[in-house]
């Protein structure tokens, strides 16, 4: 049994608790956050060890693994202390603010010896999975584009807009599903609404090699809460619901004709639709799960700290790419 700690109790820190806490190969030792109402309240449920000091978590030398799930700009800190005590690391998404910063931590991982994996939940979603079987299978043909969508109510967050928060999701999709090649150019544009200084909507155009694109539309300004992707090959196309965790496969099929705009206004697509039986999966649980798996056996994670590091990158070029109005050069 690995015993762990985590760095950071807020609205996701108490989702790591508590998978923790349900894994039985994983034994929840201590909790740190400087909300002590929080520590009292989370203290009472999970019986745990409580600190307002993440140090004690890094010098308690039985803790052997810990879940950093503070704000982004505090993880480079945080994860360098984790390493240089020994432990091995998830830490939430992105791996930092800054990729020069992120290339120093998967550095100091390398040199110690230490798992330092980027919590990148998606990659663990049953659906994203299948959906990747099948475009390893080249079953939708040639990829053309990819459109995704993740939108809804605003989400407290003090660190960054909603571009870092939600597109380093689908930027790291985007990667994953074309075997982790990197983008040639970025385009951003965002919307600015809320007087913070952080962008409340955003707009991303990824243009990848063989002439693929990935267009990404995040916002937290939204009523209704979306989190999709579509992807279009040459042969058939799929939508992608992360929430659902449903996939709907299409073919390409053409338009039936019509000679009026009552039939046009109901023109449906001919082509054979394909839904697939999913079981579904808590990612968060799958993904910690495999956390504690390579902790156990000393192996490499799926999402590396060079990953997490890419998808900072494409952030930084986005910035780039809305402080210049233009599309920019990866």
């Amino acid at each position: 049994m690995i015993k762990v700690g985590v760095i950071g109790s807020g609205q996701w820190g108490k989702n790591h608790i508590r998978v923790y806490n349900e894994l039985p190969e994983s034994d929840l030792v201590c909790i740190s956050d400087l909300n002590e109402n929080a520590l009292k309240s989370l203290k009472g449920v999970y019986h745990c060890d409580t600190t307002k000091d993440y140090g004690e978590i890094l010098d308690n030398r039985d803790i052997k693994a810990v879940s950093v799930c503070t704000p982004a700009s505090t993880h480079y800190r945080i994860v360098r202390d984790a390493l240089e005590k020994g432990k091995d690391i998830l830490v939430e998404k992105p791996i930092t603010m800054d990729s020069g910063e992120g290339e120093k931590l998967a550095k100091l991982a390398k040199e110690s010896g230490r798992i330092l994996m980027v919590g990148h939940i998606f990659r663990f979603n049953p659906a994203v999975l299948r959906l990747k079987d099948e475009l390893d299978k080249s079953s939708l043909g040639k990829l053309n584009f990819f459109l995704s969508m993740r939108m809804g109510p605003r989400t407290p967050r003090e660190d960054c807009g909603v571009i870092c928060d939600f597109a380093t999701h689908d930027i790291d999709i985007s990667n994953y599903f074309l075997n982790e090649t990197m983008p040639l150019r970025v385009h951003a544009t965002a919307g600015y609404f809320h007087q913070s200084g952080f962008d409340d909507a955003g707009f991303l155009t990824l243009e990848y090699p063989n002439n693929v694109i990935s267009h990404i539309v995040v916002s937290w300004l939204t009523p209704k809460k979306i989190r999709e992707i579509v992807v279009v090959g040459e042969k058939k196309s799929v939508k992608l619901d992360y929430m659902t965790q449903e996939l709907e496969f299409y073919d390409q099929g053409v338009v039936a004709k019509y000679d009026s705009f009552g039939k046009f206004s109901l023109a449906m697509r001919e082509g054979d639709i394909y839904k697939p039986y999913i079981k579904a999966e808590e990612p968060l649980k799958k993904e910690i799960q495999h956390f504690i798996d390579c902790v156990a056996g000393r192996k490499e994670p799926l999402v590396t700290a060079e990953l997490g590091v890419k998808t900072v990158r494409i952030l930084e070029k986005a910035a780039e790419s809305l402080e210049k109005k233009r599309m920019v050069e990866i």
